[in-house]
């Protein structure tokens, strides 16, 4: 049996333990988190950020990595790039590549006792509610602080598809189409066996020029063939469709086995000097042969961090003006996630610059912004930067922006129960499809302000206080997210009983014996006092109104109203309802159970949220107390002196919308109740 209640449908459980929320249209009251990318590399090579050197026992190798996806978890942080192919080796069991120096001190050495890095890194990382990115350099074969070469490394067992270049290091020549075959071969076999959340490369095509002694890359063989069979590019634009090539085959193979992992790549921040005017530097596209812009214009990749590792005022290599013409490239629509890295040291200057810089990007791209910081030590040895980022720009967690050209289809909505204890609501919630569900989201709303709890796939329930800082549990909504950052619509379930604040939350003294009465009627007044903003504290108010009611002018025997409503909807217990009310009236309240708003009656806005409290409030006492909502009136209804509960509350109940409102609560409770019993 399916009922409407609130806007929001509901069924029996099967199992006949509860009502629960099944999918509706999302609740646009509720609003939604924050989104942006947060993350941080995480650099193996050379041991620059894990493990802090090779060869460590593997439980100190797990303790630095739980330290550091502790560290991106607290600071608010939604993604880690995690590099696992410094040079052609593995930080993961792999039938391709050796095992790497910068693991364990030796190529092709499995740690021991056994464990698979990669495997740990992803589990703890979702346990954390990060993404995570495997990172990898497609053409270095070897890096100059790799350790020997072995015979395990593929400098020795595909010594045809490697050149050495002056300055130590070994480089996979990138024309060849051997060397993509393997490059594509490693990426998909990550892609196909983990779990992962991303593919991504960073600014290593071509090397460097100073990596051979400033020399050109030594590829003459490889060009002599391609001129030999007929080849009519220029030696550049034959590197850059090596490279391109590559790319593009990538992008495909990847969305061919897995749509939802992300493709990004990091190239060097600067396109080509004069692209926009003001910009001079290094020319990444005749240098390392990479035509970054391409693969942007082409939609070749899902997000684009350029390496934007200089200041904003920096007139040359201007942070906001490369960023701004990053974007106006982004034909596309993908995500552009800049890379930043203002500095090492721990100045007042490089905080405020990074503060900064996270800042101009949320102007420049507001509907999808973030950034990558280099690298995680940056932050992690920088105790002034990290405390400014939680206390400013990450001081709310953030999912990850949507990809819609990968998945625009939200999940359904979860299925949402609620208990309710004494002191506190647990959430529980099920899916239909846990496979398309990687986040949770529930949100909660205390008086008038929401807030909300990014939760993992595994999770299943929630534990809310009735009350947080004086003020009490209102409404609870949960959301499904899947892989590619859809939000599923909302499903809310009302709490089954309007939560009603104790005296003791706001202090009261214990009431002088007075006058019993039996409740027969319900009757709504206004406290009428100066005007309470929802801000204010509404516990100290009612501690003075009843401190003045008891004092040596008035000497009533306490509050005298026994339900009484914040301007936040926050309701409190006043007067022990079984006492007759003492209020400023010309009528006996005798019998009458009274429910007071609190503050200026004539200033007071009667908000939707405030509609609902009420109507919710009222509905529970004609069940506790077996009142008729047609008993349901207002102080102006037994006072002919009276404004009271004020014009822009009267007219609630002058035209019976309260009471049509109110007996509609109690028709669909009615219904609930029998259709739970038939189950």
């Amino acid at each position: 049996m399916i009922i409407i209640f609130g806007g929001v449908a509901y069924a029996s459980d099967r199992a006949g333990a509860a009502i629960t929320a099944v999918p509706v249209p999302g609740d646009s009251s509720v609003p939604r988190v924050p989104r942006e990318f947060r993350a941080a590399w995480v650099a193996t090579v050379a041991n620059i950020n894990w493990p802090s050197k090779p060869g460590l026992p593997v439980a100190q190798q797990q303790q630095e990595a739980i330290a550091l996806l502790d560290f991106l978890q607290a600071h608010h942080f939604n993604a880690v790039i995690f590099q696992v192919r410094p040079q052609a080796d593995a930080l993961y069991q792999s039938a391709l590549e050796p095992w790497s120096y910068f693991l364990t001190g030796t190529q092709g050495k499995a740690p021991q006792p056994f464990y698979d890095p990669l495997q740990f890194w992803i589990d703890a990382a979702h346990a954390r509610g990060l993404e995570l990115h495997v990172w990898l350099n497609p053409y270095r074969a070897h890096h100059v602080s790799g350790g020997p070469v072995t015979e395990r490394s593929l400098v020795k067992t595909k010594p045809e598809l490697v050149v050495k270049l002056k300055e130590g290091y070994w480089w996979f020549d990138p024309s060849l189409k051997a060397t993509q075959d393997h490059g594509v071969k490693v990426v998909m076999d990550i892609v196909k066996r983990y779990n992962i959340d991303g593919v991504h490369f960073d600014d290593y095509f071509y090397p460097y020029p100073s990596y051979n002694g400033d020399e050109d890359f030594p590829d003459s063989l490889s060009w002599a063939q391609y001129q030999k069979s007929g080849g009519t590019l220029s030696r550049g634009d034959w590197r850059r469709q090596s490279v391109n090539t590559f790319i593009h085959r990538l992008y495909t193979e990847i969305k061919k086995e897995k749509k939802y992992v992300k493709f990004g790549i990091s190239p060097f921040g600067i396109w080509r000097p004069g692209y926009p005017e003001s910009v001079t530097g290094f020319d990444q596209y005749d240098q390392l042969y990479a035509d970054a812009r391409l693969w942007l214009n082409k939609g070749w990749i899902d997000y684009f961090s350029p390496q934007l590792y200089w200041p904003i005022r920096r007139l040359e290599q201007s942070f906001p003006v490369l960023l701004g013409w990053w974007a106006s490239e982004n034909i596309q629509h993908r995500h552009i996630w800049p890379g930043i890295n203002v500095g090492r040291d721990t100045s007042v200057t490089n905080t405020t610059e990074v503060i900064n810089q996270i800042m101009v990007d949320r102007g420049i791209q507001p509907r999808s912004s973030g950034v990558i910081h280099w690298s995680i030590s940056s932050v992690t040895r920088n105790p002034a930067l990290a405390n400014a980022l939680v206390d400013g720009p990450y001081k709310k967690p953030a999912l990850v922006p949507s990809s819609p050209w990968l998945d625009a289809l939200a999940p359904a909505a979860p299925r949402v129960s609620l208990i309710q204890q004494a002191d506190g609501v647990t959430v529980q919630w099920r899916h239909m499809n846990n496979n398309d569900v990687f986040h949770w989201v529930a949100y909660y709303q205390y008086g008038t302000s929401w807030s909300y709890k990014i939760m993992n796939q595994a999770d299943r329930s929630l534990l809310l206080n009735i009350q947080e800082n004086g003020r009490a549990l209102q409404r609870v909504a949960v959301t499904a997210v899947d892989r590619s950052g859809n939000e599923s619509p909302v499903s809310e379930v009302p709490l089954n009983k309007v939560v009603i604040l104790p005296r003791s939350s706001w202090q009261a003294a214990d009431p002088k014996p007075y006058k019993q009465h039996t409740p027969v009627r319900i009757t709504v007044h206004h406290e009428g006092g100066k005007v309470l903003a929802e801000t204010a504290s509404a516990a100290t108010r009612l501690k003075n109104i009843q401190t003045w009611c008891m004092g040596p002018d008035r000497k009533w025997t306490d509050i005298p109203y026994h339900y009484l409503i914040a301007p936040d909807g926050t309701v409190y217990e006043g007067r022990n309802p079984l006492t007759v009310g003492e209020t400023n009236t010309e009528y006996d309240p005798t019998g009458h159970l009274l429910i007071c708003f609190l503050g200026n009656y004539e200033q007071q806005a009667f908000t939707p949220h405030l509609q609902q409290v009420l109507t919710r409030l009222i509905a529970q006492l004609c069940k506790q107390y077996q009142l008729s909502p047609e008993t349901l009136s207002t102080h102006r209804d037994h006072s002919k002196i009276t404004g009271c509960p004020g014009k822009n509350i009267y007219p609630w109940f002058q035209n019976g919308s309260i009471k049509a409102r109110v007996k509609k609560i109690l028709k669909t409770q009615t219904a609930t109740a029998t259709a739970a019993k038939a189950l």
